[in-house]
């Protein structure tokens, strides 16, 4: 189910430089299976440095390993592959199609050109189809104007802090998780629908400046007990809580927060969930 090597794309790669080279381009229709089959495949264990662009399709769990770099440059359309298996093998964090980073990711988008992840339709219907960028001890990495669609975790970052800025994570069960001592910088994102928003767990301290977060069932923002986010600026409206926290001295941001079907919730008191 999970191989340990890339498929055509490799060998497309090599032809051309290190760049993936898709004979057109995409419109935001579903493709065709036509389409899809003429669309160049990757899937593996990356072993050399790796720059995409164009439309291609993540037809299973790709990783990014420590010491290598994947780029996808402006415009880069990547279709993924839902994954109809409950197999986990040790070097993947999810049952579901992932890209796995514990390198580099250069995720490279611009205002008029942003890079797209977007799940093809599972037989199992599935709204949260794939797992989505989870960032395990990565380094140096970049997400800007990178659309991510209905996948379990928008971007999960493990000990990782990468920037990510000016993105847009849609339908998503939960937009951004920070943990275990991670910092990443989030400035100006769009997070909406879904679950939850922001999590930020153990010890871990993001900036999350000028954010819109919305339309989520539960949590906007959820800061466990041992972090400590910079919160500046951010507009977070419509979800089922605002902000929930433990620590009454990061209610301050609260003028970050109206409209929700409960603004505040400080946690660890009679009402709040323990």
């Amino acid at each position: 189910m999970r191989p340990f090597f890339c498929l055509l794309l490799l060998a497309l790669a090599l032809s051309f430089g290190g760049c993936a080279q898709p004979s057109r381009t995409l419109t935001d229709a579903a493709p065709a299976a036509a389409d899809l089959d003429s669309l160049p495949r990757v899937a593996g264990i990356l072993s050399a440095d790796l720059v995409l662009e164009g439309a291609l399709v993540l037809a299973d769990d790709l990783l990014v390993p420590a010491g290598v770099t994947l780029v996808l440059r402006p415009g880069t359309r990547v279709y993924v592959v839902p994954s109809e298996s409950t197999k986990i093998e040790p070097e993947w964090l999810s049952s579901a199609t992932e890209l796995l980073v514990r390198g580099t990711l250069r995720s490279e988008g611009t205002a008029e050109q942003p890079v797209v992840f977007e799940p093809l339709s599972s037989s199992a219907g599935t709204v949260y189809a794939w797992a989505g960028l989870l960032l395990d001890g990565a380094t140096d990495s970049l997400i800007r104007h990178t659309r991510i669609q209905n996948a379990e975790q928008g971007v999960l970052c493990i000990n990782s802090s990468p920037e990510i800025r000016d993105s847009r994570i849609l339908s998503c069960r939960y937009g951004i998780t920070a943990q275990q001592q991670s910092s990443p910088t989030l400035v100006g994102n769009l997070l909406q629908g879904g679950e939850a928003g922001v999590f930020c767990w153990n010890e871990s301290h993001p900036l999350i400046q000028d954010n819109h977060i919305v339309g989520h069932n539960e949590e906007g923002l959820f800061i466990d007990r041992g972090s400590r986010p910079r919160l500046l600026g951010n507009r977070i409206t419509g979800n089922g809580i605002g902000l929930a926290l433990y620590d009454p001295g990061l209610a301050g941001a609260a003028d970050q927060v109206r409209g929700n079907r409960q603004d505040l919730r400080l946690l660890g008191l009679p009402g709040g969930r323990p």
